[in-house]
């Protein structure tokens, strides 16, 4: 399989996206151990697996169920939404979570999913159309601790292209928590999934006020990458942690874990 990573690395800057597809399927399908079938459309990467389908900027990925399994052990750790809830999704990215917390919502549910980078976000926007996620509303613009503009970085890695403190990257529109519930008329958000790269303290200081509207929490906190000598700005752990807690909520333990992102996890709920 590692020959077959580094053949597609090479041909990727000889041959054409369509061209390229069938040999990433074949790929994918060994390296998996599930059917994929990929395709290249307007821009993006379309990763079909029997249990759905993902649109990526680049090639590769996990499967379908792969990130199912993830989102489950990570996000809905400890609470896991069910039929008629309202989710709100910040920092949907391409959706990957967004196809398990349509299932768990169900028809009578709503999630909410908000992505402010442009790529990721038509990604975003196939994916639920692909999977025909009819309960998920998908809403382009960065949630930060204050409405107006900002910048969000525009990197190769799709996954951690956050809100920048210069000029630079991409201009996108913001809007607080607060502007969101009421745009939405959210009276109650059963489950709020943060993984916005480090604004999270911001957003959550903002939002003192719609705080009481929201039952559960997962913030991924990005403190591990300032441990790796990222900026000490991304270091938000101990401080979301006092601020659920002066708000009134239960904070949730889980088991050590070797992955350096987990133990940034925070799980609350009232």
């Amino acid at each position: 399989m590692k020959l077959t990573r580094s053949a597609l690395t090479g041909l990727r800057a000889r041959l054409h996206p369509r061209l390229l597809a069938p040999l990433g399927s074949i790929a994918l399908t060994v390296k998996r151990r599930e059917r994929c079938t990929v395709r290249f459309r307007d821009g993006n990467w379309i990763h079909r697996y029997p249990t759905g389908a993902i649109v990526r900027p680049v090639l590769g990925g996990a499967s379908a169920r792969m990130v199912d399994d993830t989102t489950s052990e990570t996000f809905l750790r400890h609470y896991r939404p069910r039929p008629g809830d309202t989710v709100v999704d910040l920092g949907a990215g391409v959706g990957t979570e967004a196809r398990l917390l349509s299932r768990l919502a169900g028809p009578t549910g709503m999630v909410v999913c908000v992505e402010p980078h442009p790529r990721t976000f038509s990604c975003l926007q196939r994916t639920i159309a692909l999977n025909g996620l009819d309960n998920v509303i998908a809403v382009r613009c960065a949630i930060a601790g204050t409405s107006g503009t900002v910048f969000v970085e525009d990197t190769s890695d799709y996954n951690a292209n956050g809100i920048t403190g210069e000029p630079g990257g991409v201009r996108v529109r913001a809007e607080t928590l607060d502007d969101l519930v009421r745009r939405f008329g959210l009276d109650r958000i059963d489950l709020l999934k943060m993984n916005i790269e480090g604004a999270e303290l911001a957003v959550l200081d903002a939002a003192r006020d719609v705080l009481p509207r929201v039952r559960n929490l997962v913030v991924s906190c990005h403190d591990f990458k300032a441990d790796r000598g990222g900026p000490h700005w991304q270091r938000t752990f101990g401080g979301v942690r006092a601020l659920l807690t002066d708000a009134g909520y239960t904070l949730h333990a889980r088991p050590p874990d070797a992955r350096p992102w987990i133990p940034y996890y925070v799980y609350a709920s009232r």
